[in-house]
């Protein structure tokens, strides 16, 4: 009888994860039958001067420069991982920034723009707000694919789980409530994050495709 490969999915802990993923994104997703625009002005009359700040700071980890520590802690864990983020970090740019952002979806406004009473929105102070490239939310898809490969590289516990999906959750919505980017932008970004390195590496591990190797830097 031939043996069923071993998958991410094998792993309890990896499948709770990903559970809670999809439990997130499947709870909220019906706001993305409303206007678009509502969430942002339902979000957006419980400013308060915490609420900017602590939006104001956790954006920045959705940022592409939270990439760099994320790939050097990776190779401290696995050569494998650290190749594979390297390769979904080139794979997910290029899907989000040129082929969705600057491509297909260029021609839809950020909130600044299209809201056409976006004055009288509570606006951050110190936040550039952008007008262009709103779908899907670029630092959303950064730090879902980070959380998604620190948990796969990591001694995991349900600890370190809900407390990574909880930043990734307060970073996505911080675009919402910065006015950088609509709900819509955050779900996409989110799922793209999340399920482009899953579902291709569970795939290539079902097919015995995926390498094992488990080398890692040493000093």
């Amino acid at each position: 009888m031939k043996k069923k490969p071993t998958t991410i999915f094998s792993e309890p802990l990896f499948r709770s994860f990903s559970f809670m993923v999809l439990a997130v994104l499947l709870v909220s997703s019906p706001l993305l039958f409303l206007n678009k625009e509502f969430p942002s002005i339902w979000i957006n009359q419980f400013h308060s001067p915490f609420l900017d700040k602590l939006f104001f700071y956790f954006t920045y980890l959705g940022d592409g420069l939270i990439l760099i520590p994320v790939l050097i802690f990776l190779l401290f864990r696995s050569y494998t991982w650290a190749g594979f983020f390297a390769l979904f970090i080139a794979i997910e740019a290029i899907l989000v920034q040129l082929v969705l952002k600057k491509g297909i979806f260029a021609h839809l406004n950020r909130p600044s723009v299209y809201l056409s009473n976006f004055q009288d929105f509570h606006q951050v102070a110190g936040v550039q707000l952008h007008g262009l490239h709103t779908f899907p939310s670029g630092h959303t898809q950064t730090i879902f694919l980070v959380i998604t490969f620190i948990i796969l590289a990591s001694r995991k516990s349900y600890l370190l789980i809900i407390v990574l999906l909880f930043i990734a959750v307060i970073t996505a919505l911080s675009r919402v409530y910065l006015l950088q980017h609509f709900f819509i932008d955050i779900w996409f970004g989110a799922l793209i994050g999340f399920f482009i390195p899953v579902v291709s590496i569970y795939i290539l591990q079902l097919y015995n495709k995926f390498p094992n190797s488990q080398k890692h830097l040493h000093f």
